[in-house]
């Protein structure tokens, strides 16, 4: 897909609009949960460090590349009820790149035998559009911008997220207030953006089985903008010792795509790779790559021997 077709599909006219699904499609959904989901964390009272690339349809040129680093933890008052995370992405498609700086809030309810978390998100986004490399066949053509125009915006986001034992429930929608973004000088843009709220739906569980150091993780996504539908089931398999834990998995899309998963954890650290190969005319060796780096680490901001001293009667 050559960058000057992606160039075309967004400008068509010296004023156009663009409405399409504007969130990437992770692999590594089911660990990235707090991507598509503001109240998806606090599990723990640790911290939770992540960092994930995805080189989408390799091979072509202009081809979607994004990158994800967040950090979330519980905010150590009121029993850990209150949780907070911050995160930045980027993507970059042929002469587009998009940026997006979020906060999330959540705070955390008693449910039955469960607990509730209810999230909101702000956050500021920024759109590019690199106008110095497009290669029309004619010159001057007002169609194209003949510079690098930017625009902002600010964008909203909600969810709630249930977990009870192995057993974890969310939903969730981005982009609620259907953000627009303009392109190019105050009442000189060349292009707008309007990007629809996204709907999300999520769950895994966790599966022991006999063999006390073999576990099964069934997941599913389920994501709509209310024009088009996507479903996304996975499975994988673990296999803990001592410090270690290896896992392997396989994925399904309908009519979109077929994964595979393989990663591992030592210690706080865990690093996974995933492949998503197309079923469509995209090409088997055409798929998508994505790599996560997980970090996890207790944190205990009050701890009683923060500030402790020993006597030098006793050393």
């Amino acid at each position: 897909m050559k960058r000057l077709i992606l160039t075309i599909l967004f400008l068509a006219g010296t004023l156009n609009t663009l409405l399409a699904q504007y969130d990437v499609h992770f692999t590594h959904y089911a660990e990235m949960e707090n991507f598509y989901n503001p109240a998806a964390m606090n599990r723990d009272s640790r911290l939770n460090a992540m960092l994930s690339y995805s080189m989408q349809m390799a091979g072509y040129e202009g081809a979607p590349t994004s990158l994800y680093a967040g950090a979330s933890m519980a905010l150590p008052f009121n029993h850990l009820r209150h949780s907070m995370s911050f995160s930045l992405f980027n993507e970059n498609i042929g002469l587009f790149s998009s940026q997006h700086m979020a906060l999330d809030y959540a705070y955390k309810i008693n449910l039955g035998k469960g607990w509730l978390n209810l999230g909101i998100q702000g956050a500021i986004m920024s759109q590019s559009f690199d106008g110095t490399k497009v290669n029309a066949r004619t010159g001057n053509d007002p169609a194209f911008p003949a510079g690098n125009e930017k625009g902002t915006g600010t964008d909203f986001g909600a969810g709630l997220f249930y977990v009870r034992g192995n057993l974890s429930l969310g939903a969730s929608v981005q982009h609620v207030n259907s953000p627009h973004v303009e392109l190019g000088k105050p009442d000189e843009a060349t292009a707008f953006i309007d990007i629809c709220p996204m709907y999300y739906v999520q769950g895994q569980y966790n599966i022991q089985t006999r063999n006390p150091l073999m576990s099964v993780q069934p997941c599913f996504m389920l994501a709509s903008d209310l024009q088009s539908f996507r479903a996304d089931i996975r499975t994988t398999v673990s296999y803990r010792y001592d410090r270690f834990l290896l896992y392997a998995g396989a994925g399904y899309s309908p009519k979109i795509s077929g994964t595979v998963l393989l990663g591992g954890t030592v210690g706080d650290v865990t690093i996974g790779y995933a492949y998503e190969l197309f079923t469509g005319g995209v090409g088997a060796l055409n798929g998508s790559h994505d790599l996560l780096v997980n970090w996890k680490k207790d944190v205990d901001l009050f701890s009683n021997g923060r500030n402790s001293h020993k006597s030098i009667r006793f050393l």
